[in-house]
């Protein structure tokens, strides 16, 4: 009984001391609403899409690598296609084909 009350009794000072110590933290780090900044918004729409990034890519085989630049809606495409691939590639890796 007595090991059992000495327990709960220390989660508790713990769980307020952690709770106290957390609570000044945040208040400190943390910007309150009146202290942000609002939002600004340009009249001007910045087109990002026909950005053009360049990236260094290194593939297995080449010995130095390569620069490659496309616009930023290239580079999405070329992610979303091969994430597409490997997908694909994964869920029919799982499919074996029925022996006859």
């Amino acid at each position: 009984m007595r090991i059992t009350a000495l327990a709960v009794i220390s989660t508790a000072a713990i769980a307020f001391a952690t709770a106290a110590v957390a609570d000044t933290a945040t208040t400190s780090v943390t910007p309150q609403p009146e202290q942000m900044a609002a939002p600004t918004i340009s009249a001007a729409v910045v087109d990002d899409s026909k950005k053009v990034i360049c990236q260094h890519l290194v593939h297995e085989g080449r010995l130095m690598p390569h620069q490659e630049c496309l616009t930023k809606r290239q580079w999405q495409r070329m992610r979303l296609d091969n994430q597409k691939a490997v997908s694909d590639f994964q869920v029919h890796s799982y499919v074996v084909p029925m022996k006859e």
